[in-house]
């Protein structure tokens, strides 16, 4: 049987067509301002927020206004305290990393024992395989806010993440970018960690970029290097998971850490 001819691999397909081009845009960005580890940080906080909502009564399957309400008070609350903290930022990150990592881990144990946790393995780890509709029209919605931001914000955002001192010059509001920033990436995090999994968000959002920074020469072909490397990594592991059954996100993410190592040879040329 041919599996393209199959619905759900044509869905996961069109998930990340969507998902892909999405990620790989703000990843130049999440390179840039040095938030690898803060998304990280925000993946933990959404697996925190599943559990959490749970605890709260809201669905078992759906416990998205506790995932966005927590997620965005961790990703607002760090960047309040690290324009008010002589502490670096990573330091930070970390603490807000290991913050809702120990939370997460302690309420996941009380959640489990009142459902079985594989209730919550397509919430908290998500499957492309498995994307329905509204998934679609979710990462539709999400993709449009990305496109509509960055194509008035983009330069702003990276001059100021790039050159405080330049941006400061420039008179540019950066309190304004940076928490705007934050609270598009938790926006884009909530939004896909269902389909593709905290895991493959987290990738998507830093090895796109840390790949086409090895092959690109200007902010423009880092930008675009960044989504083709998303695209055809996610198509990639569509393909290769619907064909050996094995975990979509997982064939995804080693598909985007082997276009790194592919890309490390140029950067040595150059």
């Amino acid at each position: 049987m041919n599996t393209l001819s199959l619905e759900f691999v044509q869905r996961a397909l069109i998930a990340v067509a969507l998902a892909a081009p999405m990620l790989g845009l703000l990843s130049p960005l999440v390179l840039t301002r040095r938030l690898a580890f803060f998304s990280a940080a925000l993946g933990q906080a959404v697996l925190t927020g599943v559990s959490l909502g749970v605890l709260l009564g809201e669905p078992v399957d759906a416990p998205w206004a506790s995932v966005l309400g927590f997620s965005l008070l961790c990703g607002v609350g760090l960047v309040f305290v690290r324009r008010r903290s002589s502490l670096p930022a990573d330091t930070l990150v970390g603490v807000l990393l290991a913050f809702t990592l120990g939370l997460g881990v302690l309420l996941l144990t009380v959640v489990t024992k009142r459902f079985n946790v594989h209730q919550l393995e397509a919430v908290m780890f998500g499957s492309v395989l498995t994307v329905t509709r509204t998934d679609l029209f979710v990462l539709g919605g999400a993709l449009l806010l990305v496109v509509f931001v960055l194509t008035r914000f983009h330069n702003a955002l990276l001059l100021d993440g790039t050159d405080a001192r330049l941006s400061a010059a420039k008179r540019l509001p950066s309190a304004t970018l940076e928490y705007g920033l934050v609270v598009l990436l938790t926006l884009v995090i909530v939004a896909s960690v269902k389909v593709l999994g905290a895991l493959m968000v987290e990738a998507m959002l830093l090895v796109p970029a840390a790949a086409g920074r090895n092959v690109a020469r200007s902010v423009a072909g880092l930008t675009w290097a960044s989504v083709v490397i998303a695209l055809l990594s996610g198509v990639g592991g569509v393909f290769v998971s619907a064909s050996v059954n094995a975990p979509s996100g997982a064939a995804i993410v080693l598909l985007l850490a082997l276009s790194f190592l592919l890309t490390l040879p140029f950067a040595r040329r150059r």
